[in-house]
Protein backbone atom coordinates (compact mmCIF):
# COMPACT_ATOMS: atom_id res chain seq x y z
CA UNK A 1 0.00 0.00 0.00
CA UNK A 2 1.53 2.89 -0.70
CA UNK A 3 1.33 6.37 1.68
CA UNK A 4 2.06 9.99 1.60
CA UNK A 5 3.01 11.83 4.56
CA UNK A 6 2.46 15.72 4.77
CA UNK A 7 4.36 17.94 6.88
CA UNK A 8 4.75 21.75 8.65
CA UNK A 9 6.85 20.85 11.93
CA UNK A 10 7.60 23.67 14.52
CA UNK A 11 10.76 23.94 15.74
CA UNK A 12 9.27 24.22 19.43
CA UNK A 13 7.76 20.41 18.87
CA UNK A 14 10.24 18.63 17.09
CA UNK A 15 14.60 19.69 16.23
CA UNK A 16 16.43 18.87 13.23
CA UNK A 17 17.76 15.80 14.27
CA UNK A 18 15.14 14.05 15.27
CA UNK A 19 13.04 15.53 11.78
CA UNK A 20 15.95 13.90 9.87
CA UNK A 21 15.79 10.77 11.88
CA UNK A 22 12.04 10.25 11.70
CA UNK A 23 12.21 10.93 7.93
CA UNK A 24 15.09 8.69 7.15
CA UNK A 25 14.06 5.88 9.13
CA UNK A 26 10.43 5.62 7.92
CA UNK A 27 11.41 6.46 4.48
CA UNK A 28 8.82 9.55 3.68
CA UNK A 29 8.27 12.35 2.29
CA UNK A 30 8.48 15.81 3.30
CA UNK A 31 7.57 18.94 1.29
CA UNK A 32 5.77 22.09 2.81
CA UNK A 33 4.63 22.98 -0.67
CA UNK A 34 2.36 20.13 -0.98
CA UNK A 35 0.70 20.83 2.56
CA UNK A 36 0.01 24.23 1.72
CA UNK A 37 -1.71 23.46 -1.60
CA UNK A 38 -3.85 20.67 -0.16
CA UNK A 39 -5.52 23.21 2.65
CA UNK A 40 -4.50 26.29 1.34
CA UNK A 41 -3.06 27.13 4.73
CA UNK A 42 -0.18 29.39 5.27
CA UNK A 43 2.87 27.98 7.23
CA UNK A 44 1.73 28.12 11.12
CA UNK A 45 -0.75 27.20 13.58
CA UNK A 46 -1.65 24.19 15.30
CA UNK A 47 -0.11 21.85 11.80
CA UNK A 48 2.25 18.78 12.36
CA UNK A 49 1.69 16.20 10.12
CA UNK A 50 -0.68 15.31 7.47
CA UNK A 51 -1.20 11.32 6.60
CA UNK A 52 -3.00 10.71 2.51
CA UNK A 53 -3.63 7.22 2.37
CA UNK A 54 -6.49 6.33 -1.19
CA UNK A 55 -7.10 10.07 -1.76
CA UNK A 56 -8.17 11.08 1.49
CA UNK A 57 -6.00 13.55 3.53
CA UNK A 58 -5.76 13.17 7.57
CA UNK A 59 -4.43 15.89 10.02
CA UNK A 60 -2.83 13.68 12.93
CA UNK A 61 -3.59 16.78 15.19
CA UNK A 62 -6.89 16.14 17.05
CA UNK A 63 -8.40 19.31 16.58
CA UNK A 64 -7.99 19.75 13.34
CA UNK A 65 -9.00 16.00 12.11
CA UNK A 66 -12.60 16.38 12.48
CA UNK A 67 -12.89 19.29 10.77
CA UNK A 68 -10.81 18.33 8.00
CA UNK A 69 -12.97 14.86 7.70
CA UNK A 70 -16.49 16.89 7.88
CA UNK A 71 -14.96 19.03 4.92
CA UNK A 72 -14.61 15.41 2.86
CA UNK A 73 -17.78 14.08 3.72
CA UNK A 74 -19.14 17.01 2.09
CA UNK A 75 -17.05 16.38 -1.05
CA UNK A 76 -17.98 12.93 -1.64
CA UNK A 77 -21.65 13.89 -2.49
CA UNK A 78 -19.40 15.71 -5.59
CA UNK A 79 -18.39 12.38 -6.87
CA UNK A 80 -20.09 10.85 -9.46
CA UNK A 81 -19.93 6.51 -10.69
CA UNK A 82 -20.32 4.98 -13.84
CA UNK A 83 -21.25 1.38 -12.97
CA UNK A 84 -20.91 -1.08 -15.98
CA UNK A 85 -21.27 -5.31 -17.11
CA UNK A 86 -18.66 -6.08 -19.67
CA UNK A 87 -18.94 -9.14 -21.13
CA UNK A 88 -16.81 -10.70 -23.68
CA UNK A 89 -17.65 -11.73 -27.01
CA UNK A 90 -14.18 -13.18 -27.62
CA UNK A 91 -11.14 -14.12 -25.71
CA UNK A 92 -9.14 -11.90 -23.33
CA UNK A 93 -5.11 -12.26 -22.34
CA UNK A 94 -3.06 -9.85 -20.47
CA UNK A 95 0.33 -11.02 -19.34
CA UNK A 96 1.13 -11.69 -15.77
CA UNK A 97 4.70 -10.77 -14.43
CA UNK A 98 5.27 -14.24 -12.68
CA UNK A 99 7.60 -15.77 -14.49
CA UNK A 100 6.80 -19.66 -12.26
CA UNK A 101 4.16 -21.10 -13.80
CA UNK A 102 3.60 -24.04 -15.32
CA UNK A 103 2.88 -22.30 -18.86
CA UNK A 104 4.54 -19.54 -20.51
CA UNK A 105 1.88 -17.16 -21.12
CA UNK A 106 -0.55 -16.82 -17.75
CA UNK A 107 -3.26 -14.55 -17.22
CA UNK A 108 -2.91 -12.15 -14.42
CA UNK A 109 -3.66 -12.58 -10.92
CA UNK A 110 -4.18 -9.83 -8.16
CA UNK A 111 -1.73 -11.35 -5.17
CA UNK A 112 -3.74 -10.95 -2.44
CA UNK A 113 -6.62 -13.31 -3.92
CA UNK A 114 -5.63 -15.41 -7.37
CA UNK A 115 -8.47 -13.92 -9.51
CA UNK A 116 -7.65 -13.09 -12.55
CA UNK A 117 -7.51 -9.70 -12.82
CA UNK A 118 -7.52 -6.77 -15.71
CA UNK A 119 -5.93 -3.75 -14.01
CA UNK A 120 -7.88 -0.41 -13.83
CA UNK A 121 -4.62 1.15 -15.19
CA UNK A 122 -4.88 -1.15 -18.65
CA UNK A 123 -8.39 -0.04 -19.12
CA UNK A 124 -7.92 3.57 -18.44
CA UNK A 125 -4.95 3.64 -21.03
CA UNK A 126 -6.71 1.56 -23.71
CA UNK A 127 -10.00 3.72 -23.19
CA UNK A 128 -7.65 6.90 -23.60
CA UNK A 129 -6.63 5.87 -26.63
CA UNK A 130 -9.86 4.87 -28.32
CA UNK A 131 -11.00 8.76 -27.05
CA UNK A 132 -8.31 10.12 -29.12
CA UNK A 133 -8.91 7.74 -31.79
CA UNK A 134 -12.89 9.17 -32.11
CA UNK A 135 -10.91 13.16 -31.91
CA UNK A 136 -8.71 12.07 -34.78
CA UNK A 137 -11.90 10.16 -36.40
CA UNK A 138 -13.65 13.78 -36.46
CA UNK A 139 -10.92 15.63 -37.87
CA UNK A 140 -10.67 13.64 -41.18
CA UNK A 141 -13.73 13.85 -41.75
CA UNK A 142 -13.83 18.01 -41.07
CA UNK A 143 -10.86 17.49 -43.97
CA UNK A 144 -7.93 20.25 -42.56
CA UNK A 145 -5.73 19.80 -45.21
CA UNK A 146 -4.72 23.22 -46.07
CA UNK A 147 -4.99 25.10 -43.05
CA UNK A 148 -2.61 22.08 -41.47
CA UNK A 149 -0.02 22.91 -44.97
CA UNK A 150 -0.64 26.92 -43.76
CA UNK A 151 1.29 26.07 -40.14
CA UNK A 152 4.18 25.08 -41.87
CA UNK A 153 5.14 28.60 -42.00
CA UNK A 154 3.35 29.84 -38.59
CA UNK A 155 5.48 30.11 -35.26
CA UNK A 156 3.37 28.07 -32.55
CA UNK A 157 2.85 30.97 -30.46
CA UNK A 158 0.59 31.86 -33.89
CA UNK A 159 -0.75 28.58 -34.13
CA UNK A 160 -2.13 28.45 -30.28
CA UNK A 161 -3.69 32.54 -31.06
CA UNK A 162 -5.50 31.22 -34.08
CA UNK A 163 -6.86 28.19 -31.93
CA UNK A 164 -8.11 30.53 -29.10
CA UNK A 165 -9.84 32.39 -31.54
CA UNK A 166 -11.43 30.16 -33.31
CA UNK A 167 -14.64 29.26 -31.94
CA UNK A 168 -15.19 26.44 -34.19
CA UNK A 169 -12.73 24.28 -31.93
CA UNK A 170 -10.92 23.57 -35.61
CA UNK A 171 -7.95 21.59 -34.50
CA UNK A 172 -10.16 20.35 -31.60
CA UNK A 173 -7.54 21.95 -28.88
CA UNK A 174 -10.46 22.26 -26.78
CA UNK A 175 -11.92 18.70 -27.09
CA UNK A 176 -8.48 17.44 -26.40
CA UNK A 177 -8.05 19.41 -23.47
CA UNK A 178 -11.05 17.24 -21.93
CA UNK A 179 -9.37 14.02 -22.55
CA UNK A 180 -6.46 15.35 -20.32
CA UNK A 181 -9.12 16.48 -17.49
CA UNK A 182 -10.49 13.44 -17.96
CA UNK A 183 -7.05 10.86 -18.48
CA UNK A 184 -4.60 13.08 -16.87
CA UNK A 185 -1.27 14.68 -18.51
CA UNK A 186 -0.22 12.74 -21.68
CA UNK A 187 3.78 11.74 -21.66
CA UNK A 188 5.27 13.19 -25.01
CA UNK A 189 2.00 14.40 -26.78
CA UNK A 190 2.03 13.39 -29.80
CA UNK A 191 -1.12 15.39 -32.47
CA UNK A 192 -2.58 12.32 -33.44
CA UNK A 193 -0.59 10.83 -36.18
CA UNK A 194 0.56 10.97 -39.77
CA UNK A 195 -2.67 9.12 -41.03
CA UNK A 196 -4.09 12.47 -40.39
CA UNK A 197 -2.55 14.87 -42.43
CA UNK A 198 -1.97 12.31 -45.19
CA UNK A 199 -5.70 11.53 -44.83
CA UNK A 200 -6.71 15.41 -45.49
CA UNK A 201 -4.93 15.64 -48.51
CA UNK A 202 -3.45 19.24 -47.43
CA UNK A 203 0.31 18.48 -47.60
CA UNK A 204 2.57 18.38 -51.03
CA UNK A 205 5.86 17.54 -49.21
CA UNK A 206 5.54 14.64 -46.65
CA UNK A 207 9.02 15.56 -45.40
CA UNK A 208 7.20 18.48 -43.78
CA UNK A 209 4.45 16.18 -41.76
CA UNK A 210 6.56 15.64 -38.73
CA UNK A 211 7.41 19.57 -38.49
CA UNK A 212 4.03 20.18 -38.47
CA UNK A 213 2.95 17.43 -35.76
CA UNK A 214 5.75 19.24 -33.53
CA UNK A 215 4.57 22.78 -34.15
CA UNK A 216 0.91 21.93 -33.10
CA UNK A 217 1.88 19.60 -30.01
CA UNK A 218 3.82 22.27 -28.51
CA UNK A 219 1.44 24.50 -29.30
CA UNK A 220 -1.51 22.26 -27.52
CA UNK A 221 0.97 22.21 -24.77
CA UNK A 222 0.96 25.78 -24.30
CA UNK A 223 -2.62 26.19 -24.09
CA UNK A 224 -2.64 23.61 -21.31
CA UNK A 225 -1.02 25.88 -19.28
CA UNK A 226 -2.87 29.15 -20.34
CA UNK A 227 -5.97 27.73 -19.49
CA UNK A 228 -5.01 26.02 -16.71
CA UNK A 229 -5.44 22.22 -17.24
CA UNK A 230 -2.10 21.50 -15.89
CA UNK A 231 0.00 23.16 -13.62
CA UNK A 232 3.46 24.56 -14.59
CA UNK A 233 5.56 21.83 -15.06
CA UNK A 234 3.01 20.25 -17.67
CA UNK A 235 1.08 17.79 -14.82
CA UNK A 236 -2.52 17.06 -14.34
CA UNK A 237 -3.92 14.11 -12.26
CA UNK A 238 -7.55 13.39 -14.53
CA UNK A 239 -10.77 13.14 -12.91
CA UNK A 240 -11.68 9.36 -14.13
CA UNK A 241 -10.61 6.81 -11.45
CA UNK A 242 -10.78 3.18 -13.22
CA UNK A 243 -11.33 -0.07 -10.70
CA UNK A 244 -9.81 -3.54 -11.53
CA UNK A 245 -11.89 -5.97 -13.52
CA UNK A 246 -12.36 -9.60 -12.17
CA UNK A 247 -12.91 -12.70 -13.88
CA UNK A 248 -13.51 -15.85 -12.02
CA UNK A 249 -13.48 -18.81 -15.38
CA UNK A 250 -9.92 -19.54 -16.97
CA UNK A 251 -9.54 -21.56 -20.20
CA UNK A 252 -6.40 -22.17 -22.64
CA UNK A 253 -6.11 -21.33 -25.62
CA UNK A 254 -3.40 -22.70 -28.20
CA UNK A 255 -1.77 -20.47 -31.01
CA UNK A 256 0.41 -22.71 -33.39
CA UNK A 257 2.79 -20.37 -35.47
CA UNK A 258 2.87 -21.32 -39.71
CA UNK A 259 5.50 -20.76 -42.05
CA UNK A 260 4.05 -18.19 -44.86
CA UNK A 261 5.67 -20.56 -47.75
CA UNK A 262 4.66 -23.99 -46.32
CA UNK A 263 2.12 -23.61 -43.77
CA UNK A 264 3.31 -26.09 -41.44
CA UNK A 265 4.30 -25.65 -38.19
CA UNK A 266 7.88 -23.02 -37.29
CA UNK A 267 7.77 -24.44 -33.86
CA UNK A 268 5.36 -26.39 -30.90
CA UNK A 269 1.92 -25.13 -29.67
CA UNK A 270 2.15 -22.02 -27.90
CA UNK A 271 -0.52 -22.23 -25.16
CA UNK A 272 -2.34 -18.84 -23.59
CA UNK A 273 -4.41 -18.85 -20.28
CA UNK A 274 -7.43 -16.68 -21.09
CA UNK A 275 -10.96 -15.27 -20.07
CA UNK A 276 -13.13 -17.02 -22.84
CA UNK A 277 -16.13 -15.22 -24.33
CA UNK A 278 -19.33 -15.32 -22.62
CA UNK A 279 -17.75 -14.28 -19.33
CA UNK A 280 -18.82 -11.16 -17.84
CA UNK A 281 -17.76 -8.62 -15.13
CA UNK A 282 -18.68 -5.94 -13.08
CA UNK A 283 -16.91 -2.26 -13.00
CA UNK A 284 -16.70 1.27 -11.62
CA UNK A 285 -15.49 4.47 -12.91
CA UNK A 286 -15.40 7.54 -10.06
CA UNK A 287 -15.61 10.93 -11.77
CA UNK A 288 -14.09 13.34 -9.22
CA UNK A 289 -14.21 16.66 -10.27
CA UNK A 290 -11.50 18.06 -7.82
CA UNK A 291 -10.15 20.74 -10.50
CA UNK A 292 -13.79 22.17 -9.75
CA UNK A 293 -14.17 21.73 -6.15
CA UNK A 294 -11.13 23.52 -5.74
CA UNK A 295 -11.36 26.15 -8.04
CA UNK A 296 -15.35 26.73 -6.23
CA UNK A 297 -17.23 26.10 -9.67
CA UNK A 298 -19.83 23.63 -8.12
CA UNK A 299 -22.75 25.20 -10.23
CA UNK A 300 -20.44 23.61 -13.27
CA UNK A 301 -20.19 19.82 -12.03
CA UNK A 302 -23.32 18.78 -13.35
CA UNK A 303 -23.10 20.12 -17.04
CA UNK A 304 -19.17 18.99 -16.79
CA UNK A 305 -20.58 15.80 -15.37
CA UNK A 306 -22.77 15.12 -19.07
CA UNK A 307 -20.24 16.18 -20.66
CA UNK A 308 -17.98 14.08 -19.67
CA UNK A 309 -20.00 10.68 -19.47
CA UNK A 310 -20.74 11.36 -23.33
CA UNK A 311 -17.21 11.44 -23.97
CA UNK A 312 -16.17 7.99 -22.11
CA UNK A 313 -19.17 6.10 -22.98
CA UNK A 314 -18.45 7.00 -26.45
CA UNK A 315 -14.79 6.01 -26.03
CA UNK A 316 -16.25 2.44 -24.80
CA UNK A 317 -18.01 2.52 -28.20
CA UNK A 318 -14.65 2.48 -30.20
CA UNK A 319 -12.88 0.44 -27.53
CA UNK A 320 -15.37 -2.49 -28.29
CA UNK A 321 -14.31 -2.77 -31.84
CA UNK A 322 -10.76 -2.58 -31.34
CA UNK A 323 -10.44 -5.10 -28.11
CA UNK A 324 -8.23 -4.39 -25.04
CA UNK A 325 -5.94 -6.47 -23.39
CA UNK A 326 -2.93 -8.67 -25.43
CA UNK A 327 -3.66 -9.76 -29.23
CA UNK A 328 -6.10 -7.55 -30.34
CA UNK A 329 -4.99 -7.79 -34.07
CA UNK A 330 -6.18 -11.84 -33.86
CA UNK A 331 -9.62 -10.72 -32.31
CA UNK A 332 -9.07 -10.91 -28.98
CA UNK A 333 -10.51 -8.40 -25.96
CA UNK A 334 -13.32 -7.84 -27.70
CA UNK A 335 -16.62 -7.48 -25.59
CA UNK A 336 -19.97 -5.95 -25.01
CA UNK A 337 -21.09 -3.62 -22.13
CA UNK A 338 -24.18 -3.06 -20.49
CA UNK A 339 -24.34 0.69 -18.58
CA UNK A 340 -25.94 0.58 -14.99
CA UNK A 341 -28.44 3.76 -14.53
Amino acid sequence: MKYDFYSFLKSERIDRISYNQFKNNQNLYFIHSKRDKLWGNKPGGNYSLYFKSKGFVYNFCPDEIWKRLNTLGNDTKLLKTLKFTLTLTSNLYTASENNFYSIDNQFAKEKATGLLVFKGSSLKGALRQAAVENLEDALLKGNYGEKFDEYMKESEETILEEEESNKDDRFFFKKRARLVKLFGNEKDINWFTFKSLLATGGIKDVGKIQAILGKISSAFEKYLKQKKVVNSEGICRGRLIFSDLHFTKVALDVITPLKRETRTPTSGPIYYEVVPAGENTTGAIIWFPFDLITKGKLDEIDEEWKADKKVVKKAFEKLKQTGIGAKTKDGWGRFEIHWEE
